[in-house]
């Protein structure tokens, strides 16, 4: 069967372009036009419209969104749903909060149509590392999607995890594992610049062997061998604060590491922890892709 994405962003292009590496048929749409182009002479097949999405899919239609979460992607799954029969199915694969999905699993069955939330990870990375999946929704239908989630993942790379939402609620707790994890790596090389070692060495000795090694270690170092490192702002871009708080909150869960670690980005006053701030801005940029700001 044919599957369409919806938004190809930094992640889904890289999808687009990995399915149809992996002969896939990828009916690929995008607001902007030059996007389509783009990615049709990579073997898309190219829709301008969510009409002509629907009508370029097979008899079971099946629409992966890759939207950002909110508004956008509650009006794109209003908008799909009247062009859609039952059976249908569409995969929210926004970073969301997972009670989102719940709702929007709900309205989406009084059409019918089932709703998957796909936790979606691997960054800027994803065309040559794949993307690790985490799967919310009806199980039964799990079938119809699960070639592409092995396609899109590495080996053992993804998975089902029950009723809608659970997928969303794994993406959160992977991207409060991600905050805690940068928070640490930002206050070794914090310690490490108050005895004025170079981090950048320290960083490197660990990489190959250390208990600490990972990709987020790989990143930084990355982001150290930049020559703009020293001239980042210690502003530090994120757009799910509010999504992982909320989820925190919801499950009444004890997370000091995470709930630090977000503070320091959102209150710590300039002069304070700036080395570290720099740290998790440049790893940020390194997998995701997201953008950084220099010092004025």
């Amino acid at each position: 069967m044919k599957v369409a994405i919806i938004g190809l962003g930094r992640m889904g292009y890289s999808m687009v372009e990995r399915l149809v590496k992996n002969k896939h048929e990828v009916v690929a749409h995008n607001r902007t036009k030059e996007k389509v182009d783009d990615i049709a002479k990579k073997g898309a097949i190219p829709a301008y419209s969510l009409q002509e999405v629907v009508d370029k899919l097979d008899k079971k239609k099946i629409i992966w969104l890759m939207l950002p979460a909110g508004e956008i992607t509650d009006d794109h799954i209003e908008k799909l749903l009247p062009m859609l029969k039952t059976d249908d199915i569409i995969i929210n694969g926004a970073n969301s909060y997972y009670e989102n999905a719940q709702r929007q699993s709900k309205l989406c069955a009084k059409s019918g149509v089932h709703l998957f939330d796909a936790g979606v990870s691997g960054g800027i990375h994803g065309l040559e590392r794949g993307y690790a999946l985490m799967i919310g929704g009806p199980k039964d239908e799990f079938k119809h999607i699960e070639p592409f989630c092995k396609t899109l993942a590495p080996k053992e790379g993804y998975g089902y995890f029950g009723e809608s939402g659970m997928g969303h609620y794994v993406k959160s707790v992977h991207n409060i594992i991600e905050y805690t994890f940068m928070q640490g790596l930002a206050e070794g090389v914090e310690l490490l610049d108050k005895k004025k070692i170079d981090f950048h060495k320290a960083a490197k000795v660990w990489q190959p062997a250390s208990i600490v090694s990972s990709s987020l270690l790989d990143w930084m170092v990355n982001a150290f061998e930049r020559p703009d490192f020293k001239d980042l702002s210690t502003k530090i871009g994120s757009v799910t604060i509010e999504e992982l708080t909320k989820t925190v909150e919801s499950v009444k869960a004890f997370a000091p590491s995470f709930q630090e670690s977000r503070k320091i980005r959102l209150s710590t006053p300039e002069g304070k922890f700036d080395l570290g701030k720099k740290v998790i801005a440049g790893i940020r940029r390194e997998f995701g892709g997201h953008a950084v700001e220099k010092k004025k």
